[in-house]
C-alpha cells in the first residue's frame, strides 16, 4: 500500500511541476478578461477616428459647396443678370444672392440635410465717401428661409463677397456622444 500511495504522490508532484515548467498556473482566463477589458477601448479608438474622418471629408465637401456658391454670386455681380448655374447648368436670374448661394450650396450637397445649413453672406460696397462698407445676412431665419433681397443691389465689381456655411455634424453617433461644434467654411471671391 505505501507503494501506491508513494507512486500516486509521485505522479501528482511530476504533474504539478509539469504544469509549471509549462507554465499553467490555472491562469487560464486571464486573457479572455485581458480581451474583454480591451476590446472596449480598442472599439472607441476606431469608431473615434472612424468619425474623426467622416468630419474631415464633411468639411471638404462643405467647402468646396462654398466655393462653388461664393464664386457663382460673384460672377452675378458682374452680370447683374440671366447667368447659367455650373451645379444644374439651366439660366439662373434672380435678385436675391442669398437664395441663390442656398440653392448652389443644397445642389451641390444633396445628401445633407438642408435643416443642418446655417449661411453668413456679407457683401462689401462702396458707401459715398468711397470706403468699403458691409451688409451681412444670417440665416435660415423664421421659415427656414436665407434671404437678402437688398443685396443683388448692393454687390460692387472689384469688391469682395464672403460666405460662410456651417453643417451641424453629429460626433461620434454610435456612442451618443454629440458635439455642438458645427464644420464651417468659410470663402470670400471678387465680384467682377
Amino acid at each position: 500500500m505505501k507503494t501506491r500511495y508513494s507512486v500516486s504522490r509521485l505522479r501528482k508532484s511530476l504533474a504539478r511541476r509539469m504544469r509549471r515548467a509549462m507554465g499553467i498556473k490555472g491562469e487560464e482566463g486571464s486573457s479572455l478578461v485581458e480581451f474583454a477589458v480591451t476590446l472596449p477601448l480598442l472599439m472607441m479608438v476606431l469608431t473615434g477616428t472612424a468619425s474623426f474622418s467622416v468630419a474631415l471629408y464633411s468639411l471638404q465637401q462643405v467647402g468646396n459647396a462654398t466655393t462653388g456658391a461664393v464664386q457663382f454670386i460673384g460672377e452675378y455681380a458682374a452680370l447683374n443678370a440671366t447667368i447659367t448655374s455650373p451645379t444644374s447648368g439651366k439660366q439662373v436670374s434672380t435678385t436675391d444672392p442669398c437664395q441663390e448661394a442656398v440653392s448652389q450650396v443644397t445642389q451641390a450637397l444633396p445628401n445633407y440635410a438642408s435643416s443642418k445649413l446655417t449661411y453668413t453672406l456679407t457683401i462689401y460696397y462702396p458707401n459715398s465717401a468711397g470706403t468699403a462698407t458691409t451688409s451681412t445676412a444670417y440665416g435660415p431665419t423664421a421659415g427656414n428661409t436665407f434671404s437678402c433681397p437688398a443685396g443683388s443691389a448692393l454687390l460692387t465689381a472689384n469688391y469682395p463677397v464672403t460666405l460662410t456655411v456651417s453643417y451641424a455634424y453629429s460626433w461620434l453617433p454610435v456612442l451618443n456622444f454629440n458635439l455642438n461644434s458645427p464644420l464651417t467654411s468659410t470663402q470670400t471671391a471678387l465680384a467682377e
